[in-house]
């Protein structure tokens, strides 16, 4: 019996963890205290990489075609849209919808697939946080000081518990 309820446990602790982890990489340009572009890269991991290489590399050639690339936004990036592409903008506090996604380009780097995408939305810097993070476990966004690129205004990274995920935040200063 002791045996069963052990393995019930772990099994049931299998859905409730990440299966895909996303490095954040955002880049950000401020001018006179207001943000101008916004740029994101996510880099996947390493094992959803290769499973996603396999599949998504069509002709084999280690390189992601603009075809390629196409069918992966088309297929796989642009269905994020209903989980607001794991990032939540909050400007003067108000959770605000996430805008649509513009220039999406895949590519493979280091035997890793990511995705580089910009936002037009203009904002207030210091008014604005990005919260990065998925509330149903599948997807890790992974969020450190490092990864941003931000010139003209300073930014702070922080953890978040949002009791039932954890995710990472962005603060323009």
């Amino acid at each position: 019996m002791k045996k069963l309820l052990v393995f019930l446990l772990f099994t049931i602790s299998l859905f409730a963890h990440p299966h895909t982890f996303i490095e954040v990489h955002p880049t950000i340009k401020v001018v006179d205290g207001a943000i101008k572009t916004i740029h994101f890269k996510w880099k996947l991991d390493e094992m959803t990489s290769t499973i996603l290489i396999m599949e998504l590399d069509k002709n084999a050639d280690g390189k992601i075609d603009k075809k390629e690339s196409a069918y992966i936004r088309d297929n796989y990036f642009i269905i994020l849209k209903d989980y607001s592409y794991y990032t939540h903008i909050k400007v003067k506090g108000k959770l605000i919808k996430f805008p649509t996604p513009k220039k999406f380009i895949a590519t493979i780097e280091n035997h890793k697939i990511c995705y580089s995408f910009s936002l037009d939305e203009k904002y207030i810097a210091k008014d604005t946080i990005f919260e990065f993070g998925d509330t149903d476990f599948y997807t890790a966004m992974i969020l450190k000081k490092e990864f941003v690129e931000i010139s003209g205004a300073k930014a702070k990274v922080s953890g978040v518990d949002n009791d039932f995920y954890y995710g990472y935040r962005l603060e323009i200063k």
